[in-house]
């Protein structure tokens, strides 16, 4: 009983070391390889469990990362390869029109990918420029510039087209504001 727990426990941490090895990704974020090595490991690492053997255990686990980083290594130098073996991003949404002949073959409904635009804060599928399911599942997307955030930068323009600099320095014991705001008063005269 405690072999098993102390193998059980091993395992875990050797599978842990080899997908720190493999790289940091979220689920989401993960290629078709990626998630069948994933599965793999998972598989593998419950056969240990079953007792398939320590050593042999471990060798498989890591064959299959040697595997990912192999395929991760050849999608960096081919183009080619990377299209095949991870896909590529499909548009499903051009010039503001939805693309349902590609949502089919993606198989997601219009509803889904609504669903996707809302959670980037996109309310109309008419703001959007360009939008491609990337190959790891997200939404990628392109507004047109009136339906952009306002970003810092716009906000910078609109107050110096409406609040331009004072040509002048402040008077010293002036602020900005009287320096701009500066009218020489005449003494009053009391009668």
């Amino acid at each position: 009983m405690w072999m098993i727990f102390w193998s059980t426990i091993f395992l875990a941490c050797i599978g842990t070391l080899f997908l720190r090895i493999a790289g940091r990704k979220s689920i989401s974020q993960m290629t078709i390889p990626q998630i069948i090595i994933l599965l793999s490991i998972g598989t593998v690492l419950g056969t240990q469990v079953s007792g398939k053997g320590m050593k042999e255990t471990i060798l498989a686990l890591a064959v299959f990362i040697g595997f990912l980083i192999l395929v991760e290594w050849i999608t960096l130098r081919s183009n080619v390869m990377e299209s095949i073996l991870k896909g590529k991003s499909v548009s499903v949404i051009r010039e503001g029109k939805l693309d349902t002949n590609n949502l089919r073959k993606l198989r997601i409904s219009v509803d889904d990918l609504e669903k996707r635009l809302r959670m980037a804060g996109i309310s109309r599928v008419e703001d959007v420029r360009s939008g491609t399911i990337e190959n790891n599942g997200e939404l990628g997307y392109e507004l047109y510039p009136e339906a952009a955030p306002v970003t810092r930068k716009d906000l910078q323009r609109m107050f110096e087209a409406y609040f331009p600099h004072p040509e002048t320095e402040p008077l010293s014991g002036e602020s900005g504001l009287q320096a701009k705001l500066h009218v020489e008063e005449k003494p009053r005269q009391f009668q």
